[in-house]
């Protein structure tokens, strides 16, 4: 993915420069004087007879890369997981190739560690993300001003544009998230699911309300988030480590790619675009840290969906522990609820890494690299003013 930022970069650079370069070179063979020269590019710039606006809407395809991926790859992605989305836009063309757009875009994002990886084909690496069993969608309203430079000029009216043009776009924009995640049945204790969990009821296996439902990650907690005072604080003094900070569903988004537009009609135009958005938080999926003590969770349901990895039935579960870290079932106590203690596949799910080995086992996420998305757009743009150049003449 960082190749694709870097040839976005390049791509843009290009456009800048040798149309500009080539540019230069005319005027150097130009006899006029340096104030004419400098008049005729401001009025070239700036003329309203090449400046026109447009509305416009399309549909977008978007694709999450993040913690919960096939791989730990940066360009890891599933695009079984591919969601929709749809934008509408006005952007305005103010001079030989230059555009501003205000964009507004409603997409999802979607992912799940069993969706990904597969039961088949199992290493020690996907063995433990499709044991951690972590899912979440996520609906991304995406606010964005974007400038856009074209390959060609076209410095004449709207309706004599060129029927191809090729550009570049980057800007800035902001989103709202809000990552949510499926409520399982129960909140247990076991290391996986029995035959009959009923008969367990209120003993191994809470019911949760519900159940069957998506709702807000981020409301939980699912991290230690929302830890009370007095819990943070224990957790601390017990494992030397402070809980994360809740993350804000408000966003900063950098928006850059590259575009094809092709002229339908005098008044119309469609284009494909393919977008890369750069963000600056490790939460779009609700993972991005290390897996905390459950008993500092008050609502059973944060601690249900903080640690997923019991969610197997035995047979699929000893199966998965073949290719994991540890093959055996280990038994954690709360440090913080005296009483209360859980069963996961050894050295997996730890209370914050206690005692644990290999510093892999209790990472939930890699809060190192932020998550990204990808939006691929088709979207058609309506040219106002068509009416200014009836019975105009063209050469």
């Amino acid at each position: 993915m960082r190749k694709v930022l870097l040839l976005s970069t390049l791509f843009m650079a290009f456009l800048i420069i040798f149309p500009e370069s080539a540019d230069a070179q005319r005027r150097k063979r130009r006899k006029s004087s340096k104030n004419i020269g400098s008049f005729s590019g401001s009025k070239r710039l700036f003329n309203p007879e090449i400046s026109y606006y447009g509305i416009g809407g399309g549909i977008n395809a978007l694709n999450y890369f993040g913690d919960i991926a096939p791989t730990s790859g940066i360009a890891s992605t599933d695009v079984s997981f591919t969601r929709p989305g749809f934008n509408i836009f006005v952007k305005q063309k103010f001079g030989d190739r230059y555009h501003w757009r205000s964009n507004f875009m409603w997409g999802r994002l979607q992912s799940s560690d069993v969706g990904t990886v597969g039961i088949d084909n199992f290493t020690t690496e996907n063995a433990n993300r499709y044991l951690r069993n972590l899912s979440f969608r996520n609906d991304i309203l995406e606010l964005s001003f974007t400038g856009q430079i074209d390959l060609f000029k076209h410095s004449g009216r709207f309706s004599s544009r060129a029927p191809l043009n090729l550009y570049a776009f980057g800007g800035v924009g902001v989103i709202y998230h809000n990552p949510k995640g499926k409520v399982p049945e129960y909140f247990s204790t076991d290391p996986y699911q029995v035959d009959n969990p009923e008969d367990f009821i209120n003993t191994r296996y809470l019911p949760l309300e519900n159940a069957g439902e998506w709702v807000s990650l981020r409301k939980l907690g699912t991290e230690g988030q929302f830890f009370d005072s007095e819990t943070k604080q224990a957790f601390k003094e017990i494992y030397g480590k402070d809980v994360p900070n809740p993350y804000s569903m408000v966003q900063i988004v950098i928006p850059i790619g590259i575009g094809a537009r092709y002229k339908l009609t005098n008044n119309f135009d469609l284009s494909l675009e393919i977008g890369y958005r750069h963000t600056f938080t490790d939460y779009l999926d609700d993972v991005g840290g290390e897996y905390v003590d459950l008993g500092g969770f008050e609502d059973p349901i944060a601690a249900a969906m903080s640690d997923r990895s019991n969610e197997f039935n035995q047979t699929d579960f000893n199966l998965i522990q073949e290719f994991t870290y540890s093959d055996n079932v280990a038994t954690y106590n709360s440090n913080i609820s005296p009483g209360l203690s859980w069963s996961r596949a050894a050295g997996y799910g730890n209370s914050a890494g206690e005692g644990n080995d290999d510093p892999r086992r209790n990472i939930r996420g890699n809060n190192s690299d932020n998550d990204i998305y990808i939006v691929t757009n088709i979207q058609l743009t309506y040219i106002l003013g068509g009416s200014i150049v009836r019975g105009a003449k063209f050469r």
